[in-house]
């Protein structure tokens, strides 16, 4: 089996060229690369040794902040895989993924938080590199030891149809392959400031920090980007950021809210990379509508986290924009990126090949037997998202083959939030998800209260056990109870039916990240 190429050693090699050049950024406190490698080096250091056996993934708990970088980096450089822990999330949850991922080690980015339960947690000192000594070469630093290619490199874990999370394995190769595509097509050399706005939960968060320290760029973190993007983007000068579609659909709202005099973005800012949900053609059409806009490229992306952060992308407006094909009211996801193959089924399903597929389910051979597929000596992974081709070749996505949907820009099987819920009162509910306006999707659960039980206190107990136990993303924004669930003439729950004559006509929510 051979290795994977040397990913990081851009990173390094920068660190050891320019230590003092500006890596990170983190809310005003400049990091820079010999400081964020020499933090790197003592996480690789502190982990075990990579060995040609299998390995736990590290668990890394993760709060937004440039030591969160560093333990990744960390991490990988040292070969091994990690998986991340947000502090913010229950802890009840986090436990179960560290048992379920079997960590016996992890890192604590922060003095306070979240404490996995394994046997080895690791502190790092978080202090800057030594200054050189003048006149003194520096000494060596020891080799770090090499991943093989089919190496994990994260497990991120994903909604499952049983209440069960399903931890998906990305191997080394797969980073080795999209890194240098991402770096293309992002436009980000050593001059480029990147916005990191995604937590290090999430696997996105990797299409900011890899690309940008890959190429001895400088990565922002500010706490302010949410409600202050454009100000951030001013003030940062950031030339380049990825957002989830949702919040891009908000920005453009509320720029326009504020009139051409005011309602503007930075020149600086020179591409904006949307992904997570369907864009839509309204909201495109706001978008362009925008004062100084032009000048911004906007690149619309589409992937899976079971093909390594980005397959598919395609400029929607700006620079290097075609004219788009006529979809209707439907934006084409884009066109695969040079490391990527595809095929749509007979059924019109999109499946994916090439060097970014994951290696496939943590412990679950039946789940990856029925996504990951061998056709003529070729790896496929089913995707689950009904598509089209525009006769550009564009692909168009169409809707689900089964029950997923993205809520915040998170992958829901609403399945799943329905045996979360089972076991919380022992009730019969369905969830369903309900666009709201232009800009976002939220999620509904319907219930049939159980006989001498109040619907308000069943409700209200529902919910706080989900809070305790869920991610945000699981916890459904309304929680309705009901007299009965509505039926197809088949005789099966039907969850749109429910959600519409209890909340009014709704749409379906939609995916395509």
């Amino acid at each position: 089996m051979h290795s994977a190429p040397s990913l990081l050693e851009p990173f390094f090699a920068v660190a050891r060229r320019d230590p003092d050049r500006p890596a990170v950024v983190d809310n005003g406190l400049v990091i820079g690369y010999g400081t964020l490698a020499h933090w790197a080096r003592a996480v690789a250091a502190a982990v075990e040794p990579r060995t040609d056996g299998p390995q736990p993934p590290v668990g890394v708990v993760v709060h937004h902040a440039a030591r969160d970088v560093a333990a990744l980096l960390g991490v990988l450089a040292a070969g091994r895989s990690y998986v991340p822990l947000e502090a913010g999330h229950p802890a009840a949850r986090l436990t179960a993924l560290v048992g379920r991922a079997g960590c016996r080690e992890a890192v604590a980015t922060a003095d306070s938080g979240y404490l996995p339960p394994v046997e080895k947690v690791i502190r790092p000192r978080w202090t800057p590199a030594p200054p050189p000594v003048p006149g003194r070469e520096p000494a060596p630093l020891p080799a770090l030891p090499a991943a093989r290619a089919e190496d994990p490199a994260y497990m991120l874990f994903t909604s499952g149809s049983t209440g069960e999370p399903k931890g998906v394995v990305v191997p080394h190769r797969a980073l080795s392959a999209v890194v240098p595509e991402l770096r293309r097509l992002y436009g980000i050399d050593a001059d480029a400031v990147v916005l990191h706005f995604h937590g290090a939960g999430g696997d996105t968060s990797l299409e900011e920090i890899l690309p940008t320290l890959t190429a001895g760029a400088t990565l922002v973190i500010d706490d302010a980007a949410r409600e202050r993007f454009a100000q951030v983007v001013a003030d940062q000068e950031v030339t380049v950021a990825v957002l989830p579609t949702g919040f891009w659909n908000s920005l453009t709202g509320d720029l326009l809210h504020q009139g051409p005099s005011r309602g503007a973005l930075p020149s600086c800012l020179q591409t904006l990379v949307i992904g997570g949900e369907a864009v839509r053609a309204d909201m495109l059409e706001r978008w362009n509508r925008l004062d100084r806009t032009a000048g911004i490229r906007l690149l619309n992306t589409y992937g899976s986290t079971e093909t390594a952060l980005v397959t598919h992308a395609v400029p929607l407006a700006g620079p290097g924009a075609a004219p788009l094909p006529d979809t209707g009211e439907d934006l084409p996801i884009g066109y695969p990126l040079a490391h990527v193959g595809q095929r749509i089924d007979a059924t019109g399903e999109l499946c994916v090949s090439g060097d970014g597929l994951a290696l496939g389910y943590h412990d679950d051979p039946g789940a990856t037997a029925a996504r990951f597929t061998a056709s003529g000596g070729t790896r496929w992974y089913r995707t689950g998202d009904l598509v089209t081709a525009a006769p550009d070749g564009a692909l168009v996505f169409r809707g689900r083959s089964d029950h997923q949907v993205k809520i915040r820009g998170h992958r829901v099987d609403l399945l799943d939030v329905e045996a979360l819920i089972g076991r919380c009162e022992g009730v019969s509910a369905v969830a369903a998800a309900r666009v709201e306006g232009p800009t976002h999707t939220t999620l509904a659960a319907f219930f049939v209260p159980v006989p001498h039980h109040l619907p308000d206190e069943v409700a209200a107990g529902i919910r706080g056990q989900l809070t305790l136990t869920a991610p945000p993303h699981l916890v459904p924004s309304r929680i309705v109870a009901v007299t009965a669930l509505e039926q197809t003439h088949t005789g099966k729950v039907d969850r749109n039916a429910t959600r519409d004559r209890h909340l009014g006509t709704g749409r379906s929510g939609v995916t395509s990240q």
